[in-house]
């Protein structure tokens, strides 16, 4: 019964949260907790409109305890059946900081980018598609490297990465997969123990040669977006490899799956929560995440 309680309801419920007494605050929360996904939008309004500290810190609390439940749902669900669709793996993220914002904005510039490429990459070789990349993504649409703050939260969450324009290695990274998986680009993510970047392959991969790493022996060079989008060649790579040092023979683990991407976002999201102090919520994520 309490899946249909209509908006008026549901806001009535949310005002009692201001009531000092800790029993009729228990009842409450049982409540609200009982509607699952649907009170999540009327708590987050609630909260940003709230005035009230007693009634922020219990909305708090619950919204907590609601977004860890339906991002672990929905992330094992993803996994599962959607995994083929970064975005949406992504989104999901974004969603669990900020629940009511709207995607749209996110698809239009990822559009946006998309058109203005479309017509000038027949003919080009692979470097000058890059070259087009970078202009593109990082010039004409203005995102760049979070230098200033690399571990900050929002670099973790796409909405604000689109917002802001402004990320880490992997945040930019993205970007350039969604938009060259649009345009059938042979981009893959590279998760190199350095920092996130990217690699050129010279033919169209499959999921599987990316699952089992047979696509690394296919990369012509490798690109790095949070550096202005440079350009590195194989040798360059693996020379950088061994100064970690990094056993050349592991090259087949460093592509990332969609699932391994969303992964590392999660992990970079759960580094920034554990400097912030907000460790409980790190290690509620950081459960999560081991269990994807």
């Amino acid at each position: 019964m309490m899946k249909t309680l209509d908006h008026s309801s549901i806001k009535a419920l949310i005002s009692l949260l201001e009531d000092p007494s800790e029993v009729i605050y228990n009842e409450i929360h049982q409540t609200i907790i009982f509607l699952g996904d649907d009170g999540i939008p009327h708590l987050q309004t609630a909260f940003d409109e709230s005035e009230s500290d007693l009634q922020k810190e219990r909305i708090a609390q619950i919204l907590d305890e609601l977004k860890l439940a339906k991002l672990n749902k929905d992330l094992n669900n993803w996994k599962e059946f959607r995994s083929d669709d970064l975005l949406e793996g992504l989104l999901l993220i974004a969603k669990y900081g900020y629940p009511n914002f709207d995607k749209a904005e996110i698809e239009k510039t990822i559009n946006d980018m998309v058109a203005v490429l479309k017509d000038k990459l027949e003919g080009k070789t692979d470097v000058q598609i890059v070259h087009l990349l970078n202009q593109t993504i990082l010039y004409d649409f203005g995102f760049n490297g979070n230098t200033h703050n690399y571990s900050a939260i929002n670099n973790s969450f796409i909405n604000k990465v689109f917002e802001n324009r402004i990320s880490n290695p992997i945040g930019l990274s993205v970007i350039y997969l969604l938009v060259a998986e649009r345009l059938n680009i042979p981009l893959v993510g590279i998760n190199s123990p350095g920092h996130f970047i990217l690699g050129y392959v010279n033919e169209h991969f499959t999921k599987e040669g990316v699952t089992d790493g047979s696509v690394m022996r296919k990369v012509d060079f490798l690109v790095d977006p949070f550096n202005n989008g440079l350009m590195i060649n194989n040798e360059d790579f693996d020379a950088l490899l061994s100064t970690i040092p990094y056993d050349l023979k592991d090259k087949d683990l460093l592509p990332a799956t969609n699932v391994a991407i969303v992964k590392r976002v999660m992990n970079n999201l759960i580094h920034a929560l554990f400097t912030t102090g907000e460790k409980s919520t790190a290690e509620e994520l950081l459960n999560i995440n081991e269990a994807l």
